[in-house]
């Protein structure tokens, strides 16, 4: 097994809090990151004005020197004849070698109105030059009704039942993992990453209370962790007082809700997991450490 660092960031189309495009700037943040690869969001392709009709996720692959699959979730005809298509989605960049790359398209839920924009989830394999391999999938998930959001999670596990091996999928899903929408993907094999990591801390810990014979201080410990895991989903900006790696991401500047996140599926440990700092983004990247 080989240890990984995945990462999941929504660029916001490069836009910073300057109210400038640059994506350079944007590059920067994601080489930062020292991940194997990083499933991005919100992710303009020659879709418009906003960002100068430029393909970022090419533009992002150059500056940065690493292969790139782009998802679009909107694809639209061009502002002018003969202009391309106008293009919006999710991409993955990886230093290594990136192949298989597909964009599948998630349902919406039809007892609603319909969503204002499509969803989709890229899938791709990432390779190092030791054969070492690693299944991917990003994803952006509907920010309105959560109706769409179980639809289009349950349109992620038809989508990965076909995958073998270590799986990670990366995404803003618009929703805290504990959120009823996303428990379709923990019934479908999915491990949220800082839950796993807090499960493997919470081990840890209670073996060595037992092994100091401690049995009533490793209960009381149990029972104060599971206290203040409940209180962690109901108020995430506390989290990073009481050293949970479950951390908010958004807004950026002061966050309050966590919706960016990453899940593990099949021999995959989380070692460690980071929530990046203040950045150009509303959105503040995740990345974490795996063996698989």
């Amino acid at each position: 097994m080989a240890l990984w660092r995945v990462a999941t960031y929504n660029i916001r189309h490069g836009l910073g809090r300057d109210g400038r495009v640059d994506l350079a700037r944007t590059a920067g943040e994601i080489g930062a990151l020292r991940a194997d690869v990083v499933g991005l969001q919100e992710v303009d392709v020659a879709y418009g004005p906003r960002t100068g009709h430029e393909d970022q996720a090419a533009r992002l692959g150059e500056l940065l020197g690493w292969e790139v699959a782009f998802g679009a979730a909107l694809d639209l005809p061009p502002a002018e004849p003969g202009r391309p298509r106008r293009r919006y989605g999710v991409a993955l960049l990886t230093p290594h070698t990136l192949t298989g790359p597909v964009m599948h398209e998630l349902p919406a839920h039809p007892g609603v109105p319909a969503p204002h924009e499509s969803r989709g989830v890229l899938q791709a394999r990432v390779t190092r030059e030791a054969g070492e391999a690693l299944e991917l999938l990003v994803t952006h998930l509907d920010n309105d009704l959560p109706e769409h959001r179980t639809a289009e999670a349950l349109g992620i596990l038809r989508r990965a039942e076909e995958l073998i091996g270590p799986a990670v999928l990366l995404g803003d899903l618009n929703a805290s993992p504990h959120e009823p929408e996303l428990r379709a993907l923990g019934a479908g094999g999915w491990r949220e990453a800082a839950g796993e990591l807090r499960t493997a801390r919470e081990a840890e810990a209670r073996g060595l209370g037992a092994a100091d014979g401690g049995a009533r201080r490793a209960a009381l410990h149990r029972a104060t962790r599971h206290a203040l895991h409940r209180l962690l989903r109901r108020l995430p900006p506390l989290a990073p007082l009481l050293g949970d790696p479950a951390r908010p991401t958004h807004p950026a500047r002061f966050p309050v809700r966590r919706i960016d996140s990453l899940w593990v599926r099949g021999p995959v440990t989380v070692l460690d997991l980071e929530t990046g700092g203040l950045v150009a983004s509303d959105h503040r990247p995740v990345v974490a450490t795996l063996r698989a």
